[in-house]
């Protein structure tokens, strides 16, 4: 399932700050090892340190269309004329993402959000990143919203055919968060109503955002 040249996408999710995605590829496997060359930040495009023990979740789309899944921690470096990371990979572990399960993905997609007890709280910004389950997105200034606070979302949704659906939702907040002092704060929420049929829109959204990835990458 796992074949060499295999584009990785791992995540980092760290509980106090945002969740960093990052590219690589696997360049040899031994047993229970995948050797990788050094992710990439998805953000800055910059490759980013990483010790050992350092916990992922690794997606990869295999040559079935499916996105798979699979936890796995850096065992240990190697440095060659490529550097590359060691991953612990247990086959047995190995998951196929079903297509009602929440991938995420990065995405720029205007948003208007209201506060149904607070008529002052409306405003109007783009995502961070969405999921079936759940979206982020940048934070105007001057804007503060508390952990729980139920809040009405319209997500301006662009398919890959041009054709524009709005997702009407409600949301509840987890959190805000900002990666440094000078960057811009994220607002986490996640989906606690919202039609099935809109659900399934943002699903396949991701989807297809990340087959276009996975082509782009190959195509280099």
């Amino acid at each position: 399932m796992v074949k060499i040249g295999t584009m990785l996408t791992l995540e980092y999710d760290h509980e106090q700050e945002e969740i960093q995605r990052f590219r690589c590829r696997i360049v040899e496997q031994k047993g229970a090892i995948l050797y990788i060359d050094y992710p990439i930040n998805t953000q800055t495009g910059r490759t980013d340190y990483f010790p050992k023990g350092t916990f992922f979740s690794a997606y990869f789309v295999g040559k079935d269309q499916a996105v798979y899944k699979f936890h796995t921690e850096i065992v240990d470096r190697k440095r060659e004329k490529v550097p590359m990371l060691l991953l612990r990979f247990d086959q047995n572990e190995l998951k196929k993402v079903q297509r009602r399960e929440y991938v995420r993905v990065d995405a720029n997609l205007d948003v208007a959000i209201s506060d149904p007890n607070d008529e002052e709280k409306e405003f109007t910004t783009v995502t961070k990143d969405v999921s079936g389950g759940g979206i982020s997105v940048i934070l105007p200034e001057g804007i503060q919203i508390e952990p729980t606070t139920a809040l009405d979302l319209v997500i301006v949704l662009c398919s890959k055919d041009d054709e524009i659906d709005y997702i009407f939702a409600r949301a509840e907040v987890i959190r805000t968060y900002e990666k440094t002092k000078e960057s811009k704060k994220i607002l986490s929420m996640k989906f606690i109503n919202i039609y099935e049929r809109d659900r399934q829109l943002m699903i396949q959204y991701c989807f297809e955002t990340q087959l276009k990835e996975r082509r782009q990458l190959l195509s280099r």
